[in-house]
């Protein structure tokens, strides 16, 4: 028998050879022997998806490293709220209010001045405890406009001041000298780091209409801003929260007070309102 070439191997009708043949197992056993195989993965996932369902095994179980659960809710009212800068514009003084002529096309909604839900509101989740500081947030400076216009985060949290514009921005801190003017170039960025609870606002000296409102607070474990409908979605690991939304610095609306997080994911019965007074 000849002896082929060191480390040769030649592949033919499924089997290997390597100077002698391999038996090869009938086709009913391997065909057997493929089915026991499949039948044990298929049994294998049944069980856990039974356990599962009979709340035995946590559904994070089944994937390993997946995201936290999350609380899924809505935002309502936001149309009965007026951004303050539009109140600044219209004032005489200003110099910055433009009157136009009202289309007949456009919906009588449409031309009333609100707030943008998908802007100007932050639902927030507040914890019993000291908050982490939250990850890096990168906020856009785009088309006289900062976005979000108001955010709550916890104690050590950065914010990234990214434009968006082909034109330089000034942006500064009010009363704070330590974050005084800067030009901030296009396509470039600016940091700013939670280091002191309470409010604080970013103005730019070259477009007035552009504000920001920061709440640093200890306890804000986790934010949100709405989508165009109101429809907002918070990642929160196990524990009990309370959810507030925020206008313009400001908590507005009831609250939503002892919400328990578990391992699964849920959404909220009734919707949280944001034209009411504010707390």
């Amino acid at each position: 028998m000849k002896t082929p070439a060191k480390g040769v191997y030649t592949a033919f009708r499924g089997r290997l050879s390597s100077g002698s043949d391999v038996p090869k197992m009938p086709y009913a056993k391997r065909r057997l022997c493929a089915r026991y195989r499949l039948t044990r993965v298929v049994v294998s996932v049944a069980v856990v998806v039974l356990l599962v369902l009979a709340g035995f095994l946590p559904a994070k179980a089944m994937r390993p490293g997946s995201a936290p659960p999350t609380v899924r809710g809505k935002v309502t009212g936001w149309e009965r709220l007026l951004p303050q800068v539009y109140v600044e514009a219209s004032k005489p003084d200003a110099h910055r209010y433009t009157w136009r002529e009202p289309s007949p096309t456009v919906k009588q909604d449409f031309r009333k001045l609100t707030a943008n839900v998908a802007h100007d509101i932050c639902v927030v989740a507040f914890g019993t405890g000291s908050a982490q500081p939250h990850e890096p947030v990168s906020v856009k400076i785009t088309g006289g406009r900062i976005t979000p216009a108001t955010i709550v985060l916890a104690l050590g949290s950065r914010l990234s001041f990214r434009n968006a514009d082909p034109f330089p921005h000034q942006l500064f801190e009010v009363n704070n000298p330590a974050w005084a003017a800067n030009a901030t170039a296009p396509a470039s960025t600016r940091d700013w780091a939670a280091l002191a609870a309470g409010l604080h606002v970013i103005r730019d000296e070259l477009f007035p209409d552009i504000v920001m409102r920061i709440v640093i607070d200890p306890q804000a474990v986790e934010f949100a801003v709405p989508d165009r409908e109101g429809a907002f979605s918070l990642p929160l690991p196990p524990g009990e929260y309370s959810l507030k939304a925020f206008f313009e610095g400001k908590a507005v609306g009831r609250s939503i007070d002892g919400l328990r997080m578990g391992e699964r994911s849920f959404d909220l019965r009734e919707a949280l309102s944001v034209g009411g007074e504010s707390k």
